[in-house]
Order: structure tokens, then sequence, then C-alpha cells
């Protein structure tokens, strides 16, 4: 007699379902823009209407649920990159690079596509004002555990190098054929070796 499969609990169905949820909204994102992307648009995509709307009633509860996750991947993302390097201005080395293969994922598109957005809704602004708050000081925090402090990139340098990406990402959907965008991350990469002192061994 062959066991029968676990049946799932309420909790893991609901979990799979907003997992499913996001998924669609960022692909949506990512391939329609802001302004396209509806709740009817990813209720019809990912197949799920009445448990999209019961878990994000609004389209802003969709957006700032986008953010979170996407924040949470990311962060899971740079610990299993900058954990992997030993040397500390190896891993200030590496930002570039760690920051582009993170930014360019669609869900970091996503988020760019979110935050463009929301500077012509108020009411988008207000809801992820206080969600941007959290993820800066989060983020501020993982920067003290990832780097030494006596190589640790000042936060002027970080926010020069995020945005380059997020730019970077963005100009690779506008224009997939235009030159090489590794290129510029091997460009802020050098720029970084100059402002902390040349190369590792």
């Amino acid at each position: 007699m062959t066991d029968r499969p676990r049946r799932m609990t309420q909790a893991e169905r609901t979990a799979r379902t907003r997992a499913k949820v996001l998924a669609t909204a960022i692909d949506c994102l990512h391939t329609e823009g802001y302004s396209a992307t509806t709740t009817s648009l990813v209720a019809q995509r990912s197949g799920s209407r009445g448990a999209m709307l019961h878990q994000f009633p609004t389209r802003a509860d969709l957006m700032v649920a986008v953010v979170e996750a996407a924040f949470e991947e990311e962060m899971d993302l740079y610990d299993a990159r900058f954990g992997a390097i030993a040397d500390p201005k190896a891993r200030v080395f590496a930002i570039p690079e760690a920051i582009w293969e993170t930014l360019s994922r669609p869900a970091g598109v996503a988020v760019l596509e979110i935050l463009q957005g929301s500077r012509s809704d108020p009411a988008m602004t207000e809801r992820l004002a206080p969600v941007l708050a959290r993820i800066s000081k989060e983020s501020r925090r993982r920067l003290i555990k990832w780097f030494d402090r006596s190589y640790a990139a000042a936060p002027a340098e970080m926010r020069l190098i995020v945005w380059a990406v997020r730019g970077l990402s963005i100009s690779q959907v506008l224009e997939p054929d235009v030159g090489d965008v590794r290129e510029s991350i091997l460009l802020l990469r050098k720029l970084m070796e100059t402002l902390h002192g040349g190369e590792t061994a």
C-alpha cells in the first residue's frame, strides 16, 4: 500500500498562492511596466483572482509586497555572495558585480518600475515611505556585517553604485543590443579599486 501524499495546510496553500501572485506581478512589471501592471492583469495571469484580492485588496498593497519580497531575496543573495569572500577588501571590489547580478534580475527591474511610478502616485508614495525607510535601515546594518570598517564604502559611494546599476539595468531592458553592460560594471569596479587603494592580491 503506497503512502498518500501529505496534504498541504491552509497556511502552506496561502503562502504558495502569495508567492505565485508576487512572481506574476514581478513578471508583469518587468515586461509591461508599472502603468500596465494592474491588479486585474496580475489576477488574470496568475489565475488566482479571489485569493489575490483577499491578500492584496488594492494595487498599492500588491506593489508594496513586491518591494518587500524583492528586498528580502536581495539580502539573501548578498549574504551568499559576500559571505563566500574571506578578504574584506575583495568584498568591496565585488560590490558592483554583486549589485548588478541582483538588481538586473526581473525583480530588481520591477522594483525600479514601482519607484518610478510612485512619483506620480501620492498614495503609493505614502505607502512606500515607511517601507523604504526600513529597507534603508536594514541595508546599513548589513553593510556593517559584510564589510570591515577599514574598507566599507561610504554612503555616497554606495548610492552612486546602486543607482548607476539601476540605470544600467533599465537601459538593458530598453536597449538590449547596445554594447556590453558588463564593461560598465567592470569600470565601476576599477573606480572602486582606485578609491580603495588598488587591486587585491
